[in-house]
């Protein structure tokens, strides 16, 4: 997963504010999840295996957080289903654990694992 695929996600799932998600709606805002989640899974790697810095690790955790946030607040202002508002709150919470400790693999690799579930339940659950 690419910036590019979930900023384009972002961009498609627009959830207006109020009412309830259409099937598509609330497909894409899994799809975003589990971009988000993929790329955060990613990034987490790097840490684990001390393949990027603490700068890139910081920044870029930082921004997949504020995209899964994004989501979970259009999921709830649509009220979306509590299992997708749970899903996007936990991949947020996970990549701003990172965002906090950018030099920790041992904290990384187990945040890499927790990420690849959430990606696997939200790409189910977009089906």
């Amino acid at each position: 997963a690419t910036v590019g695929v979930a900023l384009a996600l972002l961009a498609l799932s627009g959830c207006g504010g109020g009412g309830t998600l259409s099937k598509e709606e609330l497909q894409k805002q899994y799809e975003a999840i589990q971009s988000l989640a993929a790329e955060g899974a990613l990034v987490a790697d790097g840490v684990a295996d001390d393949r990027t810095t603490e700068t890139f690790v910081a920044v870029h955790s930082l921004y997949l957080s504020e995209a899964a946030r994004k989501v979970e607040t259009d999921l709830r202002s649509a009220n979306g289903p509590r299992q997708a508002v749970s899903l996007a709150r936990q991949v947020a919470d996970d990549l701003d654990r990172l965002h906090e400790e950018p030099d920790d693999p041992a904290l990384a690799r187990r945040l890499s694992e927790q990420l690849q579930a959430s990606a696997a339940d939200a790409e189910e659950r977009a089906k």
